[in-house]
């Protein structure tokens, strides 16, 4: 196997969990019979304790897990694919789902914190602490576990300009104020108990050369590909340059804004941020705006470059403030003066 077909293949493993994590979780949460319920009040001398819902996931499960994350065979021939295919249209499956979905609202109506997501996070950490049990063929159960952290540093990614190195442990470069200590203890799992064995798709992995930058065989821009798919943003690092727009060739009159006159273009270029997109409610053709870090220059921001999401997003904070366009004008128009005089004073 190619490393290339090995990443297409951990990709488009890393999408499935991303998008079936709640359908394949929710049947696995339970919530502890009444008498379950009071033998342990009474053990703990529990007060103001509630019956416990939590996922009661079998070894045999993760079993199947293992398979799909690490299999040599296409996605689509292991067990979790087929049999999560053929359980979207089983009518009691699909209500075991649903009784699920209620329990895990029921377990969160009941925190203030520390809500449960039953997302590839949660699926993913479970069976990492399931393969941290093994006790047998600890060769195996390495080359296993960096194979996982490719997984993991797939859903670390963030659209922020930050590199994160951690795969399933967090790194000490990601987040410098954790502690490193660790709880030593005896895997459980029986030596015997070895789950899947060395494959040419775990061996593919483990002998793939890596990034040094961010320790993965992905670069950035292949996590934030995937981070897109399922994150409506701005790519972190689009920029725009700090000058005027095109005039509109079908209107026979320039329908561009009229800037404040003492401002003026820059020609420098600087990254859009949504948070300082605003909008000028009067105008729908050219109604994005965010001001020139540089110069205060108000700069279009063409409407093509965001989505309907993105744009939903901005006009809704935007239009809580309605005088936040004339603010911005006249911010606009101040931080100009204020460059002209320190230029003065600079030629003084």
């Amino acid at each position: 196997m190619t490393i290339e077909t090995v990443k297409e293949e951990i990709i488009k493993r890393y999408k499935y969990l991303y998008e079936n994590s709640e359908f394949i979780l929710a049947p696995f949460l339970m919530e502890e019979t009444q008498e379950q319920f009071k033998k342990r009040v009474e053990k703990y001398n529990l007060v103001d304790s509630y019956p416990m819902i939590c996922l009661d996931i079998e070894p045999i499960f993760y079993q199947v897990i293992e398979e799909f994350l690490f299999s040599e065979d296409p996605m689509e021939r292991t067990i979790l694919y087929l049999l999560n295919e053929d359980l979207k249209t089983d009518k009691e499956h699909l209500e075991l789902v649903k009784e699920g979905m209620l329990l895990l609202e029921k377990k969160n109506n009941s925190r203030k914190y520390l809500k449960e997501n039953l997302d590839i996070y949660n699926l993913l950490q479970r069976y990492g602490r399931y393969l941290e049990e093994q006790s047998g063929d600890l060769d195996n159960k390495r080359n296993k576990l960096r194979v996982l952290d490719e997984y993991f540093r797939l859903y670390r990614y963030k659209n922020n300009g930050k590199v994160y190195k951690s795969g399933k442990e967090l790194s000490i470069q990601d987040y410098p104020s954790i502690s490193m200590a660790l709880e030593l203890r005896e895997p459980s799992r029986s030596k015997n108990d070895i789950g899947m064995t060395n494959n040419k798709f775990i061996e593919t992995v483990v002998n793939a050369p890596y990034y040094e930058y961010n320790w993965s065989i992905f670069t950035e821009e292949e996590k934030a590909d995937v981070y897109m798919c399922y994150h409506d943003e701005i790519p972190y690092g689009m920029c725009i340059t700090c000058e005027l727009e095109d005039e509109y060739v079908k209107t026979m009159i320039d329908s561009r804004l009229q800037r404040p006159e003492n401002t003026n273009p820059c020609g420098e270029t600087f990254i859009i941020n949504e948070k300082e997109i605003f909008i000028n409610q009067d105008d729908k053709l050219y109604r994005y705006y965010q001001m020139c870090p540089h110069c205060g220059y108000i700069v279009n921001i063409p409407k093509e470059v965001l989505s309907e999401e993105l744009k939903q997003r901005i006009e809704e904070r935007c239009l809580k403030d309605q005088n936040l366009f004339r603010k911005k004008y006249l911010q606009s128009e101040l931080i100009s003066l204020e460059n002209k005089t320190n230029q003065m004073q600079l030629k003084k």
